[in-house]
């Protein structure tokens, strides 16, 4: 079973919301920590696909 972590930056959307000085929302891009899936995995699963 895969452990994922919601994630922090974008709350679990996949997308952030870029906004004006007035609050307004002018695009949405693509969140940069999750790479759009809207969770991190978490560090054990990385490591258990690596060996040295």
């Amino acid at each position: 079973m895969k452990n994922h972590q919601s994630c922090h930056h974008c709350q679990g959307l996949g997308y952030i919301e870029i906004r004006d000085c007035a609050g307004e929302i002018q695009r949405e891009e693509t969140c940069s920590f999750c790479g759009g899936l809207g969770y991190i995995k978490e560090e054990e699963d990385k490591d258990k696909h690596c060996s040295s």
